[in-house]
C-alpha cells in the first residue's frame, strides 16, 4: 500500500504550528488540573457518576478536552474505573460496557466474533472511539464503525462514555457520542506481573506486565495471549455444530518522559492480532469449515506537551497512526482489505482567569483504504473548533463551542455544542446540553460500486436535560436523565437509484434513570434503567437491535480485607431484527444475563479469581441467528512482584 502524504494545504498548516511551537517562550511550570489533555488520565478518586457506582472528585477529560470536575460537567457522561473492570474480570472492553446507560453491545456470537455498541438509538458507526485520543474507527469498514470484539482491556486505566452528539470537540463519527479508553501510566518503582486464567469452552488466557515511573520518566507495557475453541457462533438451532475460537495476542505499552519542568511527551502504542473462526450468516447449512477472519490492528500516537506561562496557556499536539489488515479466507468470497488513518490535532488552551477557559485546536486527517475490488483512494479533512468553558461563584458552569470543518471529497460542516451545569446549595445538580453532530461518508461510501461521490455527511441534533440528587451524604445518589436525537441525511441504499443516497431520517428519545448506593465501605450497589424509543421516519419502524427497555445492575461487596465479590447483570427486551433466512424483520426475545466473579489476595503477591458467565444459564440471542455462551466458569492466577 503507498504511503499516505497530507496534500501541500495541510502540511503549510501543520509547519506553521510546529513553528509556533518551537518559538513560544517557555517562562515557568504549572501543576494545574485543568491543563490535562483529553488522553491523559485523571485519577483522583471516586465520584456519584452516572454509571451507577459511587465516586468521589474525580475529574472527567472526555467533555470538554481538558480535566474537568465531573460535577461541574454539563453533559451526559459515565465512568467505568480501573477498579470496576478488574472487579468484573471480563476480559474485553465490550464485556465491560455492558450495563452502561444508554449503551447497547451487540454481539454474532461468542468472544471475537463481530461486536457493535449501540448509543441512544444511533446506529453503531455514529460512536467516535478514542483509544489515548487515537481515533480507533475502522477504515476498512463500510461503514468507518468500530469493531469491538478484539479490543482487550489490557492496560486500561479508565473508560470515558459521552453520550449525544459530539463532533465540536471531536469531529466526525460523534454524531452520536463517544468512548475514550485511556490506559494506564506508570508511577512509583518497578512493578511486575503475571496473571493466567483457564476456563470454559478450552479458553486459556496469559498475561504479562511491567510499570513504573519517576519524576523524568514513566513507562508501562503489557503483553496478552488468548486462545479458545470456542463454540458455534451461528445458533445451534441451524444444526451448525463446528466450535468458532480465536486466537488473540495484544500489546499495550505507554512511555512518558519530561525534558524539562515545563515540557514533556507521551509516546502510546497498541497493537493487536486476531484469528476468529467465522459463520457465514447464521442459516442452515452456511458454516464454512474453512472461513476465518484474520485482523490486525496498530495504534500509534505521540503527545507532546507543554505548559507555559505559569499555566496560562497550555499547549498539546497529537500525532497519530492508525492501520487495520483484514483478511477474509471464505472459500466464496475470499477479501483483504487494508487501511490506515493517519492524524495530527492541536490543542491550546488558555487560562483567561480563574473561571474561564478557552481551548482552540485543529486537527488535519488522511484516510486510505485499499481493498478486494476495490481500489486505492484517499480522503482528506481539515477541522478547526473552538470552546468556551466559564463558571459563575462556582454554582453555574457553562460551555458554548463550534467547529468547522472540510472534507476533500464530501461536504463541508460546521457544528455547535452547548452545555451548562447548576449546583444547588442542597447539593442537588442539573445538568444538560444542546449539540450538534454529523458523520462524514466513508470511502466505500464514497467510491463502491453501489457509492456515489455525491454524498454529504450525516447529520444528528440532540439534547438532554438531567438532575442528580445526592441524598444522606451521598450515601444515596439519584440521576434522572431525558434525551432527545434526530438524525437526518442518513446514507441508505436506494433500490430505484440502485445506489447509495442522503435519503434516511431517524429519531430517539428516552430516560436514563440510575441510583448509586454506599451504605456502608464494604458494600458498593448501582442500578440504571433506559427506555428508548426509535423510529425510522421513512417506514414508521423501530430500528433494528435497539431494544426499549434495558436495566443494569452491579454489586461489590468486600467480603474481608483481601477478597471481594462482584454481581453484575442486564435486562435486555424484545427488539427487532433482520430474520438470518427468510432476510424479513423478526423479533429477538428478551433477555436476562448475570455474571458472578470474585477475587482473593492469598499474599500481597498472590491472588485467586473466579468468574461465572451467563450464571442463570439463559438461552439468548443479541443477534438474529446467533447463538451466545451458557453456563461458563473460569479460574485464574496473578503473581505480581
Amino acid at each position: 500500500m503507498k504511503k499516505f502524504h497530507v496534500n501541500g494545504r495541510r502540511s503549510a498548516a501543520v509547519a506553521a504550528l510546529l513553528v509556533a511551537a518551537v518559538f513560544t517562550p517557555v517562562m515557568s511550570w504549572a501543576d494545574d488540573a485543568s491543563n490535562t489533555p483529553a488522553s491523559q488520565p485523571a485519577n483522583s478518586g471516586i465520584v456519584p457518576a452516572e454509571s451507577g457506582t459511587t465516586r468521589l472528585d474525580t475529574v472527567v477529560v472526555t467533555a470538554d478536552r481538558v480535566a474537568t470536575p465531573s460535577l461541574d460537567v454539563g453533559s451526559s457522561f459515565s465512568l467505568i474505573t480501573a477498579d470496576e473492570i478488574q472487579q468484573k474480570q471480563q476480559p474485553l472492553v465490550a464485556d465491560v460496557l455492558r450495563g452502561t446507560p444508554g449503551l447497547d453491545v451487540v454481539r454474532s456470537g461468542g468472544p471475537n466474533q463481530i461486536t457493535s455498541v449501540f448509543m441512544r438509538g444511533a446506529n453503531s458507526d455514529h460512536t467516535l472511539v478514542l483509544i489515548d485520543g487515537i481515533e480507533a474507527n475502522d477504515p476498512t469498514s463500510p461503514s468507518r464503525a468500530f469493531d469491538f470484539s478484539t479490543l482487550t482491556v489490557d492496560d486500561v486505566d479508565r473508560i470515558e462514555v459521552l453520550r449525544g452528539p459530539q463532533s465540536t470537540l471531536w469531529g466526525s463519527n460523534a454524531i452520536g457520542g463517544v468512548i475514550n479508553i485511556i490506559t494506564k501510566r506508570g508511577e512509583g518503582p518497578p512493578t511486575g506481573f503475571f496473571s493466567a486464567e483457564g476456563g470454559s469452552f478450552n479458553t486459556f488466557r496469559e498475561s504479562v506486565g511491567i510499570s513504573g515511573g519517576t519524576k523524568l520518566v514513566n513507562y508501562s507495557l503489557n503483553v496478552t495471549q488468548a486462545d479458545s475453541q470456542g463454540f458455534p457462533a451461528a445458533d445451534a438451532k441451524f444444526g451448525n455444530r463446528t466450535p468458532d475460537g480465536y486466537n488473540n495476542q495484544s500489546l499495550a505499552g505507554r512511555f512518558g518522559v519530561n525534558l524539562s519542568s515545563t515540557f514533556d511527551i507521551d509516546v502510546i502504542a497498541r497493537y493487536q492480532h486476531n484469528r476468529v473462526r467465522i459463520d457465514d450468516g447464521g442459516g442452515p447449512g452456511q458454516d464454512d469449515p474453512n472461513r476465518w477472519l484474520k485482523s490486525q490492528q496498530e495504534y500509534l500516537r505521540v503527545q507532546p506537551h507543554l505548559v507555559l506561562f505559569d499555566g496560562a496557556l497550555v499547549q498539546t499536539y497529537g500525532f497519530n497512526y492508525t492501520h487495520y489488515l483484514r483478511d477474509d479466507t471464505s472459500t466464496t468470497f475470499p477479501s483483504h482489505n487494508n487501511g490506515t488513518v493517519l492524524k495530527f490535532d492541536f490543542q491550546n488552551d488558555v487560562r483567561i482567569s480563574k473561571d474561564n477557559t478557552l481551548t482552540a485546536g485543529v486537527d488535519l486527517l488522511e484516510e486510505g483504504f485499499v481493498g478486494t475490488g476495490a481500489p486505492q483512494k484517499y480522503a482528506n479533512s481539515a477541522g478547526i473548533f473552538l470552546q468556551d468553558k466559564a463558571s459563575f461563584n462556582d454554582r453555574l458552569f457553562l460551555t458554548g463551542g463550534v467547529r468547522y470543518e472540510d472534507n476533500s471529497v464530501s461536504s463541508s460542516d460546521l457544528t455547535y455544542r452547548f452545555t451548562s451545569a447548576y449546583l444547588f446549595p442542597t447539593e442537588t445538580r442539573l445538568h444538560s446540553s444542546y449539540g450538534t453532530g454529523f458523520k462524514s461518508p466513508s470511502l466505500s461510501d464514497l467510491f463502491s460500486s453501489f457509492g456515489s461521490r455525491d454524498l454529504k455527511a450525516e447529520k444528528s441534533d440532540g439534547f438532554d436535560v438531567g438532575i442528580e440528587q445526592p441524598l444522606f451524604n451521598r450515601v444515596l445518589v439519584l440521576d434522572a436523565t431525558y434525551f432527545n436525537n434526530k438524525f437526518r441525511d442518513l446514507i441508505s441504499f436506494d433500490f430505484i437509484a440502485n445506489r447509495e443516497l442522503n435519503i434516511g431520517r431517524a429519531r430517539s428519545q428516552g430516560a436514563e434513570l440510575g441510583a448509586a448506593l454506599k451504605p456502608w465501605d464494604p458494600l458498593t450497589i448501582g442500578v440504571n434503567y433506559t427506555y428508548t424509543d426509535t423510529e425510522d421516519e421513512s417506514t414508521h419502524e423501530e430500528l433494528l437491535r435497539r431494544p426499549r427497555n434495558k436495566v443494569g445492575g452491579y454489586l461489590n461487596y468486600r467480603y474481608c480485607r483481601n477478597g471481594s465479590l462482584t454481581l453484575s447483570g442486564t435486562y435486555t427486551s424484545s427488539r427487532a431484527d433482520i430474520d438470518p433466512v427468510s432476510f424479513g424483520r423478526t423479533r429477538v426475545g428478551s433477555y436476562l444475563l448475570v455474571n458472578l466473579s470474585t477475587s482473593y489476595k492469598i499474599t500481597d503477591h498472590i491472588e485467586l479469581t473466579g468468574r461465572i458467565d451467563n450464571l442463570l444459564n439463559q438461552h439468548y440471542e443479541e443477534v438474529a441467528g446467533f447463538g451466545t455462551a451458557d453456563f461458563s466458569l473460569y479460574g485464574g492466577l496473578k503473581l505480581t512482584f
